[in-house]
């Protein structure tokens, strides 16, 4: 059951009262421009004033447990929400919550609307590859995170999935480790049973192979890459295919599939395996890079 916004802030009000350093910790270095919403004494939403989709956007931060602002930066996770969520989808489930303060990293889950986390050629209010490097540096700004790529992971699921394989894609020196779940991953395509959006990949199909992320397979190089399938999802057939070009460039990959469709339900169930993973690949934090 979803707690009421006021006994959610009644409920966190208290939390800070009985722990007011964690409230401090959290709150210390938040820009003048920013604003932040503490849904639970280590989670907090950050909106901001988006420079590239010139608009007010956000992103959630889930802090580790004994986190600290000085000091070591923290290793980081970046999650990438699906079509039709948003930052605070997973911290409004109760038990992807839990799984998420659990984890011994920053995990930066982004407000990415129905951009895909790509740049449209199309339409230069789409640019939402550039949006997701903002939300990254932004992130920065409120969490004391590493720069260093063994530090650094980088996920999603669905639309979110094809955006963090792009993202990899796009900058090979800013993340070691790519965790996909049900990702929409060899799209857009003309079989394609996902609607392709005109607003940002175009009405012409001779171009999308540009924009599909399976095609530039063999550049994700010196990953730790996993991808998690659901059996009978509509976009395992993608995620099959990524694994076999994968395989055919030579490119070591970890595969879980679970039961379920292209549902949050397999979202839910994919992600103890991608944090795991991730547990798995990224360093613990006294070994992060200064």
């Amino acid at each position: 059951m979803r707690m009421g916004k006021p006994f959610s802030r009644s409920l966190v009000l208290i939390l800070l009262f009985l722990f007011p350093s964690l409230g401090r910790t959290l709150a210390q270095t938040i820009p003048a421009e920013m604003t932040v919403t503490n849904v639970d004494p280590r989670i907090a939403i950050y909106t901001f004033p988006s420079a590239v989709l010139e608009k007010k956007m956000a992103f959630t931060v889930v802090y580790p447990k004994d986190y600290a602002a000085t000091g070591a930066p923290w290793p980081v996770l970046f999650f990438l929400h699906g079509l039709g969520r948003n930052e605070h989808t997973l911290v409004d489930d109760l038990a992807s919550r839990q799984k998420l303060l659990e984890q011994p990293y920053v995990i930066v889950l982004p407000k990415g609307e129905n951009g895909w986390y790509f740049d449209s050629p199309f339409n230069p209010k789409r640019h939402y590859a550039a949006y997701l490097d903002e939300v990254m540096g932004q992130a920065a700004r409120v969490a004391n995170i590493s720069a260093a790529r063994p530090d650094r992971a980088i996920g999603g699921w669905s639309a979110g999935g094809f955006g963090s394989v792009w993202a990899c894609v796009h900058h090979p020196e800013s993340f070691s480790t790519l965790a996909t779940i049900i990702g929409v991953v060899d799209f857009p395509a003309p079989d394609t049973r996902f609607p392709v959006p005109d607003a940002t990949f175009g009405k012409d199909p001779t171009r999308w192979p540009e924009f599909d992320p399976l095609n530039r397979a063999a550049e994700l190089k010196n990953l730790n890459i996993l991808l998690v399938i659901g059996e009978q999802s509509s976009d395992a057939v993608m995620n099959e295919r990524l694994s076999q070009a994968l395989t055919a460039a030579g490119l070591a990959h970890d595969v879980v599939r679970v039961q379920g469709g292209h549902t949050f339900p397999t979202v839910q169930a994919g992600l103890g395996p991608v944090l795991d993973f991730v547990q798995k690949h990224l360093p613990p934090r006294s070994l992060a890079k200064q």
